[in-house]
């Protein structure tokens, strides 16, 4: 299918996401074919699913619900690759919410970060604004003590990676995951959050932003914000 064609194709996808994902792949049919014939080579998958990141920033493979494979969408992605593992291993020591063990491969000169996959759904399996009050509750009390913890944390191992090694944290500032809202997942009986995923644009900054420019979900970060604050004053009291 040659480029007009492509072009012709996707103007009849209306959602502005989907339409660029399924552009990104039917461009870049060489590469994800080549990305696919690799983890093909490290076991003999039956069931593999393709999905493209946020930006078209990265293809993510998904080997028989046994593997992630995080593929960059440009570059050869061993900075990021590099700096997020450095931070994961830095935190699964520290936070209460399982952070999955990460491992660099390469790929032709291109950094492939493969990842255990984590069973469970996400925020987006429920409709914006019809999370019930029971799961939203279940969720906020332990994402705030997940964003608590970590933003409180100082570990030696990274600090060159804060603008300054001896910036100090405070409320709603210091480390975040940064995309929390649809990077967490939950066991669908319990409603406990069993991992953290995608730590790419972990970083140590202000995260408000996190409370402030969401407007799906609303109630749920919300509620979140609530039970981290209560958490900070109980802590200013001890």
């Amino acid at each position: 299918m040659g480029k007009f064609f492509i072009k012709l194709f996707c103007r009849f996808i209306p959602n502005r996401t989907t339409r660029n994902r399924v552009r990104f792949l039917l461009d870049n049919r060489t590469y994800v074919n080549k990305c696919i014939k690799f983890v093909n080579s490290l076991g003999k998958f039956k069931n593999i699913k393709k999905i493209v990141g946020h930006g078209s920033r990265n293809l993510v493979i998904n080997a028989d619900n046994k593997y992630i494979f995080k593929f960059p969408g440009h570059g050869n992605g061993y900075d990021k690759a590099i700096r997020e593992k450095r931070i994961t291993d830095a935190f699964r020591q520290i936070s209460p919410i399982a952070i999955p063990d990460m491992e660099i491969l390469d790929f032709d000169g291109i950094a492939v970060r493969k990842y255990p996959y984590i069973a469970g759904i996400n925020l987006e399996q429920f409709p914006p604004k019809k999370v019930p009050q029971e799961i939203e509750s279940k969720i906020a009390k332990q994402l705030a003590k997940f964003l608590y913890i970590i933003g409180t944390s100082d570990p030696k191992e990274i600090r060159d990676l804060k603008t300054t090694a001896t910036e100090k944290s405070s409320i709603l500032h210091g480390w975040c995951q940064n995309d929390v809202k649809y990077n967490f997942i939950m066991d669908p009986k319990t409603f406990d959050v069993v991992a953290i995923i995608d730590w790419e644009e972990a970083g140590f900054n202000d995260f408000c932003k996190l409370f402030t420019y969401e407007k799906d979900y609303r109630s749920v970060m919300t509620a979140i914000l609530r039970e981290y604050l209560d958490l900070c004053e109980k802590q200013k009291s001890k």
